[in-house]
């Protein structure tokens, strides 16, 4: 198994923060759109309030993926999946529910957040498994191309 640098481990949860936060913030715009859930009465709070969730989720994922991760990659074992997910109930749920009283941790109303959470958890998990995919691809592609190469200054 391959080690991760601390700096690819940052850059790519500083991408999940990024790409999380966008996500949310689409589905929760197509909701407000479709009057499903009425949370943007002071957008510029909720834009604070979600980037800071995003953030520490971020982090949460970033320790995980230090002392928990056995996988290379973005969690692609169910181990990694599971406790994935939790890193981004437990600050959704938590934060959410608690603080910023945006539902009712005890009622109905936690559908909401629960689904919001697995719809943007799995977005940002197969977006980094295209990415992850492409960029194999790619390096595959050159490895073969440096080998044809190596073989053609041999024939020569």
């Amino acid at each position: 198994m391959k080690e991760k640098s601390l700096l690819h481990r940052l850059k790519r949860y500083g991408i999940s923060y990024c790409v999380s936060y966008t996500m949310a913030n689409m589905i929760l715009s197509v909701m407000n759109y479709i009057d499903s859930i009425n949370i943007y009465d002071n957008v510029w709070l909720i834009n604070i309030e979600l980037s800071a969730i995003c953030l520490i989720i971020a982090v949460l994922m970033f320790f995980s993926d230090m002392f928990i991760s056995h996988t290379e990659g973005y969690g692609f074992s169910v181990l990694d999946m599971i406790v994935g997910f939790f890193d981004v109930a437990v600050p959704v749920l938590g934060l959410g529910g608690f603080v910023f009283n945006w539902f009712d941790l005890f009622s109905y109303e936690v559908i909401y957040p629960l689904c919001i959470i697995a719809a943007v958890y799995f977005a940002t998990l197969v977006l980094f498994l295209i990415n992850d995919r492409m960029t194999e691809k790619e390096i595959n592609k050159k490895i073969k191309e440096r080998k044809e190469m190596k073989r053609n200054e041999q024939d020569n």
